[in-house]
């Protein structure tokens, strides 16, 4: 009995121990995400600033800063990047009073030729210009768009380019198919040639709807409010996750040596008679 006595608090001690290491893990996962969620705030906060002041010119914006460009486009150089969007919420409404599009589709970048000008010279560079959310019907076709063909001034933030999951699916440049906003897979696509982090080839968010003169269908670009709503923050649902599973974890565990304590009474009241 001393032998079954020992090997039941050792598996208890175990089983302590295990507990506890779990419920500290999940306690971490939920303060990270926390601290996720307080960096992902001070983010869209410095977008949104970032906003309200002027564009600069190509040559001094940064990633994340707002730009303005003049140049037109190269429809032949577009590329499509397959993704989604939720239905809007009841009675929500653009700045120009549409329902917002939904439902699955791509979103169009285009090659805009445009000027870098530093140091008192100029010389011709391409931008990878993302024009915005264009649905597609069920079979997954590409709908003809409307490109405009002559000088246009865009005005949208430098941004950087996605990098791909570790699970499927994946971008394959070769087919023209894509998923993720590579700027290295795309510019292969469309035959451009990328210079690392060189300004040519990041990603400019239109929102300067106005300027690309085709106001009449998809796609309409992309205002401030809608790159913001693009960002997602949902760390505190995560973080609730968490620690939701770390008190499910504590509470399974009291549970357990509950019930052990009491089994464990009732057979010593049982030895006894």
């Amino acid at each position: 009995m001393s032998e079954y006595r020992v090997m039941r608090d050792r598996s208890l001690l175990f089983f302590m121990a295990f507990t506890l290491i779990g419920t500290l893990v999940l306690m971490s996962l939920g303060a990270w995400q926390w601290q996720r969620r307080a960096e992902k705030r001070a983010f869209i906060a410095q977008i949104a600033a970032a906003a309200t002041k002027s564009a600069r010119p190509l040559a001094e914006g940064g990633l994340w800063e707002r730009v303005s460009v003049t140049g037109r486009f190269l429809p032949e150089k577009t590329a499509f990047i397959r993704t989604s969007r939720p239905a809007p919420k009841p009675g929500e409404r653009d700045r120009f009073g549409r329902v917002p599009v939904s439902g699955f589709g791509v979103q169009v970048i285009s090659a805009f030729n445009t000027e870098f000008c530093a140091a008192g010279s100029c010389r011709p560079v391409v931008i990878l210009v993302n024009r915005g959310f264009l649905p597609t019907p069920p079979s997954g076709a590409i709908p003809p768009i409307e490109t405009p063909s002559g000088l246009v001034t865009l005005t949208g933030f430098l941004r950087p380019g996605e990098r791909e999951g570790l699970f499927p699916p994946h971008n394959d440049p070769g087919k023209g198919t894509f998923f993720f906003r590579s700027t290295q897979d795309i510019a292969r696509h469309l035959g451009l040639s990328p210079q690392g982090e060189h300004p040519a080839l990041a990603f400019a968010a239109s929102f300067d709807r106005e300027a690309d003169g085709a106001e009449s269908q998809p796609p309409f670009g992309m205002d401030v409010p809608d790159l913001l709503k693009s960002i997602p923050d949902n760390h505190l649902e995560y973080a609730i996750t968490w620690w939701s599973l770390a008190l499910t974890n504590l509470a399974v565990a009291f549970a357990f040596l509950f019930g052990q304590r009491r089994r464990r009474d009732e057979n010593a009241v049982t030895d006894a008679n």
